[in-house]
C-alpha cells in the first residue's frame, strides 16, 4: 500500500468509517463461527453459545502459555472472538438499547457505544480473557445492566 493509499484512507467521512467497523465486525464474527465449528461447536449468535465461547477461550488461553503467539496473533484472536461476543451482545438486547459498533476518535478499537460516553469493549474483555486464563467475565451482566 502507497502512501498516496494511506491518505485517501485517512480522508474518509465518519459514516464510511462506521459501516467499516460494523463490516469488519460482522465479518470477524463470521470467523469466529467457522472457528467454533473446529471445536464441534455452534455459534449462533445466542446467549446459550456463550458457555462455548468461554470453552474455546479456556483453551485459547492454556494454548497461549505453551505456544508463545506474538502479540499481534493473541490481538488478531480478541478480534475474532471479541467481534462475536459484542454481535452476541447487540443481538441480544444492547441494539435496542442504542449501542452499534463505533471507535473513539483518539482510538482504534472497536467498541460496542451508546451515544457519545457510554461503550462496551469486548474485544478487550476477549484480550484480557485469552491473557488472564481462567478468570470468567460475566458477559451479560453488559447487556442486562
Amino acid at each position: 500500500m502507497g502512501i498516496f493509499d494511506k491518505l485517501k484512507r485517512g480522508k474518509q467521512t465518519s459514516k464510511e468509517k462506521c459501516s467499516g467497523i460494523i463490516s469488519n465486525a460482522k465479518k470477524n464474527s463470521m470467523t469466529a463461527v467457522e472457528y467454533a465449528k473446529s471445536f464441534q461447536k455452534n455459534f449462533d449468535f445466542s446467549e446459550r453459545s456463550i458457555g462455548d465461547l468461554e470453552e474455546i477461550l479456556d483453551y485459547y488461553a492454556k494454548d497461549l502459555l505453551e505456544s508463545r503467539p506474538t502479540e499481534n496473533q493473541i490481538w488478531s484472536m480478541s478480534l475474532i472472538f471479541g467481534s462475536y461476543l459484542g454481535e452476541v451482545m447487540l443481538k441480544n438486547g444492547l441494539s435496542k438499547r442504542g449501542y452499534c459498533w463505533r471507535i473513539q476518535n483518539t482510538g482504534t478499537i472497536p467498541l460496542l457505544m451508546a451515544g457519545n460516553e457510554k461503550y462496551i469493549t469486548p474485544v478487550d474483555k476477549v484480550y484480557k480473557r485469552l491473557v488472564n486464563g481462567a478468570q470468567k467475565i460475566r458477559w451479560f451482566r453488559f447487556i442486562r445492566g
